[in-house]
C-alpha cells in the first residue's frame, strides 16, 4: 500500500484518540494514575484510554503494520510489515489532567527495516492533533507540511530572527535533574523572559509546534546530556523520590521531527548532532534524546554556543 493510501487511515486513527481523549470529562478521571509505561513515565487513564483506540484500530486494520506505542511498547504486527506506526496518544498528559492546552496527539508512520535498525531518517508521515482545538499538523516526507484549523489552511506567522534576549522559548524539566538543569538554563531565563519569554507546557510536541506556527522562536531540553555527561546528577533526584530518569523517547517526537524538518525548523540533539540516524522504535535508556529546536541556523547556532559554555562551566564546578 503506498503512503497516499494509508494517509486517510492515519487521519481516521488520529480523530478517534482525539475523540476519546475528549470524552474524558471528570477531573477524577483526568487525574488518576495507572502505574508506570516501559520508559518509566507515570501512566495515566486518560494515556490508557487513548490507547485502547489504537490497540483496536491496530487489531481490526487491514493493513499489516508494525507499531511502537507508549502504553503498548513494540509491536511486530502481522506478516511482514512495509511500515511502522508510532504514536504517542497524549503528548502532555499532565497538561491535559490539568485541564490545560498544551497537549498533542501524536502519529507517525515509517518505512518498518526491523526494530533495531528503522530510524528517525525512514519517517514518511507525521501527524499532530492540539487536544484543546481543532488544529491540526501534517507532514509527508519531502513534500511540506500543511497546517488546518477545522480543515481551513492556518497560515505561520512569520518574524525576523531574534536575538537570545528577544528569544521566546520553552524547556522541559520533567524526570531531568533540576538542579544541573537549571544551572544550565538560567542565564538564558534571565536575558529572555522579559524581552521574549519562557515556558514551560510538559509536552515537546506543544512546544515545538509553536515554533511551526511561528509562536516561539526555540525549544531547549538538555536532560539527558546532563545525565551523560554527569552521572551523579541522577542522585539528588533518587534522594528526593524520583526512581526513574525521563527524557525524550523516539515515540515522544517522531511525527514532530518530520513535521519540524519539512517546516524548515532546525532539530538536533543538545550536542547539535542531527537526529537522522538515531533509533525509532525502543523506549529504554540507549534510546533517550535531548533536543535543541530552533526557528533558523543562527538562531541554533547561538543557542548551542550558550550551551555548551554552560557545560563547561558546569564540569569546571566542585561536585558535592
Amino acid at each position: 500500500m503506498q503512503i497516499a493510501e494509508l494517509a486517510p487511515r492515519i487521519e481516521e486513527l488520529g480523530a478517534s484518540v482525539l475523540a476519546a481523549i475528549r470524552s474524558v470529562a471528570s477531573l477524577g478521571e483526568m487525574r488518576s494514575t495507572s502505574g508506570l509505561t516501559d520508559s518509566g513515565d507515570a501512566s495515566f487513564k486518560v494515556d490508557l484510554l487513548a490507547e485502547e483506540v489504537v490497540k483496536d484500530w491496530l487489531e481490526t486494520s487491514p493493513v499489516q503494520l508494525a507499531a511502537y506505542t507508549e502504553e503498548m511498547g513494540f509491536m511486530p504486527g502481522r506478516g511482514d510489515p512495509e511500515y511502522a506506526i508510532i504514536v504517542d496518544a497524549l503528548d502532555g498528559s499532565r497538561a491535559f489532567r490539568a485541564g490545560l492546552e498544551t497537549a498533542c496527539v501524536s502519529i507517525a508512520l515509517a518505512r518498518f527495516r526491523g526494530k533495531e535498525e528503522t530510524r528517525f531518517r525512514d519517517i514518511q508521515l507525521g501527524y499532530l492533533w492540539e487536544t484543546k482545538s481543532d488544529v491540526m499538523f501534517r507532514a509527508t516526507a519531502g513534500q511540506g507540511v500543511s497546517i488546518t484549523r477545522d480543515g481551513v489552511p492556518l497560515a505561520p506567522l512569520s518574524a525576523a530572527a531574534p536575538t537570545l534576549s528577544e528569544m521566546a522559548w520553552a524547556f522541559e524539566v520533567c524526570g531531568r535533574p533540576a538542579r544541573e538543569l537549571f544551572f544550565v538554563i538560567k542565564d538564558l531565563v534571565n536575558m529572555s523572559a522579559v524581552r521574549g519569554g519562557c515556558f514551560l507546557f510538559n509536552s515537546t510536541t506543544f512546544g515545538i509546534s509553536r515554533i511551526i506556527l511561528g509562536r516561539l522562536d526555540a525549544y531547549v531540553d538538555v536532560g539527558v546530556r546532563i545525565v551523560e555527561e554527569f552521572p551523579g546528577s541522577v542522585d539528588e533526584m533518587f534522594r528526593a523520590g524520583q526512581r526513574q530518569v525521563l527524557g525524550l523517547f523516539p515515540y515522544d517526537i517522531a511525527a514532530t521531527f518530520l513535521i519540524a524538518k519539512e517546516a524548515g525548523i532546525v532539530m538536533t540533539d543538545a550536542y547539535g548532532r542531527s537526529l537522522d540516524d538515531r533509533r525509532l522504535l525502543g523506549s529504554g535508556p540507549d534510546t533517550r534524546l535531548s533536543c535543541i529546536a530552533a526557528r533558523n541556523s543562527l538562531l541554533h547556532k547561538q543557542i548551542m554556543h550558550y550551551i555548551d559554555s554552560k557545560f563547561d562551566e558546569l564540569s569546571r564546578l566542585p561536585r558535592a
